[in-house]
């Protein structure tokens, strides 16, 4: 095999390596999404009064980071982000996350 063949072959080989990672990405953020609209729906069927969630809480109990629920949230047509603003300051202090159809 000459250096062209070599040269040739880990072209191809970068081409498939670099498509299976895009898909795995993907998959892997898709089902971030998932996870957190699911929990969202979840809570507000099961207790209306709280529709919202901080990210903490959601850290604590969807097991994401919070860079990942601020992307899924970005990327989901269902869940939607609220501000909540502090009583004495009126700025903004925190980021909360409800599920809506």
């Amino acid at each position: 095999m000459t250096l062209e063949t070599f040269a040739n072959l880990a072209e191809v080989l970068t081409a498939i390596v670099a498509a299976i990672a895009a898909v795995y990405y993907w998959c892997d953020q898709r089902e971030k999404r998932v996870r957190l609209e699911d929990y969202l729906r979840k809570e507000k069927s099961e207790n209306p009064a709280q529709k919202t969630h901080t990210v903490l809480h959601l850290m604590a109990n969807v097991g994401l980071t919070e860079d990942e629920i601020l992307k899924a949230s970005f990327r989901s047509k269902h869940i939607h982000r609220r501000i909540h603003s502090n009583r004495d300051t009126g700025l903004a202090d925190d980021i909360l996350f409800e599920y809506g159809d």
